[in-house]
């Protein structure tokens, strides 16, 4: 029997509440009844010991350590005890943590461990680091460390009761490799890394706690360096600890790879394995994967929820998770700052160094990360507009999905090598290598109807982003011819598109007819019903813009009903639908109601990452004519102005479809009285206008609208009833019209002529 096994695992029994302890030590000991028997008889001798922190003996009175008066336990093991303690010290008040190290079975090394653990905490200065306060000794000898005092709950607790998704626990995890950075590089080893020496506050701050065993590379402290019978916990232990090894950070990344494992599926890997069985155990039997261990009871998931979650567990933060927790020291991260730039590489969708990933695979990552509104700010030697798409139709093909995934990973290829400079003597813009692309799919996709439909959707969409509507047209309605006698999902996906066409062309009764008949091929899988809630709220925004809010609610309440029953929905597309059901709550009169989900919904979405800033900008706008309707003229002013920033910075000064902002911001100017400000907004509204606005479309004639206000309070009656006309003019032609528009431009219009404007 091992000296040392038994005392790991009395510690970890310590660590139990009493009743707990026979039964843990006899599942890890598994048959080893030395190692039993001997552990037994350590937790005898500790519950019959008459300790200054043994429980049984608390006194009644409270207890003084110099200036502090120990309150209550927060825990208990084999190096001691933990207090909540607090400080009353003339007029200064504090409550800390007090750990108070007990005189383990006669151990000569207590004391020097509780000073090796004053000392690296006072080397370390670090917002997730608990900081180290005061120590000193009882007056039974006993050393002691008084510490700062979280008031939190350990980190696989803190996920588990709050549900927190993937990329959420990825981020709350990379503040733990950020202390631990910081540990290491002031050359220390924790050598204890485990959920409950992690906590998490109120304002979710995760904290490192506990540095009891922890181990120093240089020459500092004498003696802290040996190895030997020093107290581990088994289920985090690396396998050199538990083969009393020499130890180096390493061992540190180990812990925090089998962390990162159970947070990500709920589960200890090496729970319940004997003792006597994990080293043999780590060498010779490789973990399973994560989604086979995933547990939605105890992720805190609803089951419904697990699939997309164990989808997402595979692949790349599979391979992280594994490189962390290579047995070999030599194969994991090379530090904890190594580790945390994989995963931060996973949550940007760049290619991870976990994976030895070919020009393919880096290619994809790299298509995927970049979204189209900045391809369509400048030149691209990529197209980067339909490279997403590319890479997700090729794990929705069921069928030849190998030969399948090939012909798209050439034509992607190929697209990309067309787009060289070197090829065709001139960098080459995005649009260029979109238009190559799609001459090329009859010869590169040919006799691969879906796979053809797939890609001409993609490219319509680029097209569309691009402003160049009758391109995606073209490809669009070929997608559409044939998708269609299969019918279903994907089918529906591209009557989507089809319709924000419409939409955007102010065909608005055509758009809401393809809106419909989407809905209508949705499948009934969660794939299906994924789309339908965005169909849903599509259709809501159309009606919401057309001026029937009162038809819109019930769609948008829908649609949000359906993304709260269903897993993997994107964090940005429910903020999409919190900002129209507001629009309409604002449409059909409810104000208060309507600020209040605004509020939810900007609260939200500033905790985005990476932040939505179109989308933000987008219900800014939307919130800004709630403040109007309410009578916060400056708050609104303020809120347009907000919103008009956060487009010019991501798409610039000369974005077309910012006309509408800047109209909005102008009326918000003019009602305020800042003339001279409405009219720089309106005239650069105008000149925007033309590119991003058909001509016919009712948004034009809402801006000249405005156009015409502004005229007004400058003194220009004849240029106000000349823009007021214009805006008759195309509500004449307009068959569906949000009501009370014709009446303010008729209004306009009469008070113009009565400020001199000649009548026509």
């Amino acid at each position: 029997m091992d000296l040392r096994q038994a005392l790991a695992l009395f510690e970890a029994a310590l660590a139990l509440p009493p009743d707990e302890r026979r039964g843990h030590v006899a599942a890890v000991a598994a048959g080893d009844e030395a190692l039993y028997a001997n552990v037994m008889s350590l937790l005898a001798a500790h519950a019959t010991s008459d300790g200054f922190l043994e429980p049984a003996a608390a006194p009644a009175t409270p207890r003084e350590l110099g200036a502090y008066r120990l309150i209550e336990p927060l825990g208990q093991g084999g190096m001691g005890q933990v207090w909540l303690a607090e400080r009353r010290d003339g007029g200064f008040e504090q409550r800390v943590a007090i750990k108070i190290f007990a005189n383990l079975l006669g151990d000569p090394d207590a004391l020097r461990r509780a000073e090796h653990e004053r000392q690296f905490l006072a080397w370390l200065e670090h917002p997730h680091i608990a900081r180290v306060l005061d120590g000193g000794s009882t007056a039974a000898g006993q050393p002691y460390v008084v510490m700062e005092y979280v008031d939190g709950e350990r980190i696989d607790l803190w996920c588990r009761r709050r549900a927190l998704d993937l990329r959420a626990r990825l981020r709350l995890f990379l503040q733990v490799l950020d202390a631990v950075d910081a540990v290491h590089r002031a050359l220390i080893i924790h050598r204890d890394l485990k959920p409950g020496n992690i906590l998490v506050d109120a304002d979710g701050r995760a904290r490192l706690l506990d540095f009891g065993i922890a181990k120093s590379l240089d020459a500092r402290i004498a003696g802290a360096t040996r190895t030997g019978l020093m107290p581990l916990t088994p289920e985090y232990a690396s396998p050199e600890q538990l083969r009393d090894q020499p130890l180096t950070t390493a061992c540190d990344l180990y812990a925090l790879g089998l962390l990162l494992d159970e947070l990500l599926t709920g589960r200890a890997r090496h729970a319940g394995i004997p003792l006597t069985e994990l080293t043999r155990h780590i060498a010779d039997t490789p973990p399973p994967a994560l989604a086979a261990r995933a547990d939605a009871g105890a992720l805190g998931l609803a089951p419904r929820q697990l699939r997309e979650w164990c989808r997402r567990l595979g692949g790349d933060l599979e391979r992280v998770v594994a490189k962390a927790t290579a047995a070999e020291p030599a194969r994991r991260y090379a530090s904890a700052r190594d580790f945390a730039e994989d995963l931060q590489r996973w949550l940007e969708d760049r290619p991870v160094r976990a994976r030895a990933g070919g020009r393919l695979y880096r290619l994809g990552k790299f298509l995927r990360r970049n979204r189209l509104p900045v391809a369509v700010t400048g030149a691209a030697v990529v197209a980067l507009a339909f490279g997403l798409a590319l890479a997700a139709l090729q794990a929705q093909r069921a069928a030849r999905e190998g030969e399948r995934a090939q012909l798209a990973n050439r034509f992607l290829t190929d697209m990309i090598g067309n787009a060289n400079p070197y090829e065709g003597g001139k960098p080459l813009l995005l649009v260029d290598a979109i238009d190559r692309a799609a001459a090329a799919i009859p010869q590169q996709l040919a006799g691969e109807p879906l796979l053809e439909a797939d890609v001409r959707r993609a490219i319509g969409d680029a097209y569309l982003a691009l402003e160049r509507n009758d391109a995606a047209a073209t490809q669009l309605a070929r997608a559409a011819t044939l998708r269609a006698a299969e019918g279903g999902t994907e089918y529906a996906r591209v009557l989507s598109t089809q319709a924000q066409l419409q939409w955007r062309l102010a065909h608005y009764d055509q758009a809401e007819t393809l809106y419909r008949q989407a809905l209508l091929e949705c499948r009934r899988d969660d794939n299906g019903q994924r789309l339908r809630s965005e169909l849903l709220n599509d259709l809501a925004a159309l009606l919401n813009d057309t001026g029937r809010y009162a038809e819109a609610l019930p769609l948008a309440r829908d649609a949000l009903a359906l993304k709260d029953r269903l897993s993997g929905v994107k964090p940005r597309d429910r903020l999409v639908n919190l900002s129209n059901l507001a629009n309409a709550l604002d449409g059909v009169g409810r104000l208060d109601e309507s600020r209040a989900a605004y509020d939810q919904a900007l609260v939200f979405g500033q905790g985005l990452t990476p932040l939505p800033e179109l989308d933000l900008s987008t219900l800014l706008n939307n919130y800004a004519y709630l403040l109007d309707e309410m009578g916060e003229l400056t708050a609104s002013a303020q809120m347009q102005e907000r919103a008009v920033a956060l487009t010019r910075k991501v798409m610039g000064n000369d974005y077309p479809r910012l006309a509408t902002q800047l109209s909005n911001l102008a009326s918000r100017y003019e009602r305020a009285g800042r003339i001279d400000e409405a009219g720089g907004a309106i005239d650069e509204a105008l000149r925007l206008a033309p590119s991003g606005i058909a001509p016919d479309d009712p948004k034009y004639g809402h801006l000249l609208v405005v156009a015409a206000r502004v005229a007004l309070a400058q003194g220009n009656a004849p240029l106000a009833a000349g823009r007021a006309r214009d805006a008759l003019a195309i509500y004449a032609r307009t068959p569906t019209l949000e009501a009370g528009r014709r009446e303010k431009a008729a209004a306009l219009l009469a008070l113009a002529q009565q400020h001199g404007a000649a009548p026509h």
